[in-house]
């Protein structure tokens, strides 16, 4: 049975908590309620857009045709050797499967703690945070095709994942809805500890998953504002990847310029310390849009900000990074409608 509403706010479904309608709204509970409702929309000639979290999106206008709401759940736990498969469903939020992981002893998940959004994203994103990728992690992702309606699966190979990058952002995979994602964790210690001198906050020499976890959601806590109480995306822009002259050029020019090696001649800047120490926009506002006090890669909508006023502050800010450091920075945030 399918239940689709018309003239739907979107407000309380995206975390920039911008008012827009869908002209169609349905809830997705299961791959097959999912199909039905493509077939729905297939039959009408009605353009579809899928929803999880609504925590990476900036919703620009009222979006025509059908939205779904893709609510599918479940986690199922298969013990293989010192390994554990994880099949979870598209719907449940990340920060859940984290918190439920930890709780069981299974490592790989811990430093993605405190991130909002669904599990449906994060191949979609290869989300990573703290030296630890989804993509180090999945082992298979069940996506449905909205033209077809039929079930696929992509290894983790045919995912070809990248930085923040998929082949589910390419002509190739724009068609693909996540219905499940299959991670593959371990049973054993592994803890991840490198990236940001983690490993010196932490006193034990082993520490354990929830110390791990618990330091995460200390440090994104500081840094960036509650996305249950405050409008924003998280993180809006990515970190710029440039190549290795370019790189030494603004570190003659910027002494205390971090990078990192991103292979093949290429080094990855962190954003957030162009936008601080370049830019001098950390805590910078315009209105009812600034970036985050604590974060400067974070943009927040500080009241009644329109779509179109975080557009043009982004915009603003990207020219400004671009006048300091020839640098093209990137949204990691999408844009609907």
């Amino acid at each position: 049975m399918m239940d689709i509403k018309s003239s739907v706010s979107l407000k309380s479904y995206n975390t920039f908590g911008l008012e827009a309608a869908a002209e169609f709204f349905a809830v997705a509970k299961n791959s097959a309620n999912l199909a039905n409702l493509l077939s729905y929309a297939k039959e009408k000639s009605l353009p579809v857009i899928i929803l999880g979290g609504g925590s990476n999106v900036l919703i620009q206008a009222d979006i025509p045709g059908l939205v779904i709401r893709n609510e599918i759940l479940g986690i199922e736990y298969k013990e293989v050797g010192s390994e554990v498969e994880v099949i979870v469903g598209a719907g449940v939020m990340l920060d859940d499967l984290v918190a439920e992981t930890v709780a069981k002893g299974y490592w790989g998940l811990e430093n993605l703690s405190h991130i909002p959004g669904t599990v449906g994203a994060t191949p979609v994103q290869n989300v990573g945070a703290y030296g630890v990728e989804v993509s180090g992690l999945i082992k298979e992702v069940e996506v449905l095709d909205k033209i077809s309606c039929k079930t696929q699966v992509y290894s983790n190979d045919e995912c070809q994942f990248s930085y923040r990058n998929s082949v589910f952002k390419t002509s190739e995979g724009k068609d693909k809805i996540v219905t499940n994602v299959t991670f593959l964790l371990s049973m054993l210690p592994k803890p991840q500890l490198e990236y940001s001198g983690l490993h010196t906050k932490l006193e034990p020499e082993n520490p354990t998953q929830q110390e791990i976890r618990n330091l995460i959601v200390s440090i994104r806590s500081g840094k960036f504002p509650d996305w249950t109480k405050v409008g924003t995306a998280g993180s809006f822009f990515k970190n710029p990847i440039i190549g290795n002259e370019q790189y030494q050029k603004l570190k003659n020019k910027y002494p205390d310029l971090p990078g990192f090696s991103s292979g093949d001649g290429l080094v990855k800047i962190p954003l957030a310390w162009i936008l601080e120490h370049v830019c001098n926009l950390r805590n910078y506002r315009e209105g009812e849009v600034g970036t985050y006090e604590g974060q400067a890669l974070v943009v927040v909508n500080y009241g009644n900000a329109t779509a179109d006023q975080i557009k043009n502050f982004a915009e603003d800010i990207a020219q400004k990074v671009l006048e300091k450091t020839e640098i093209n920075i990137e949204w990691e945030v999408t844009k609907l409608g």
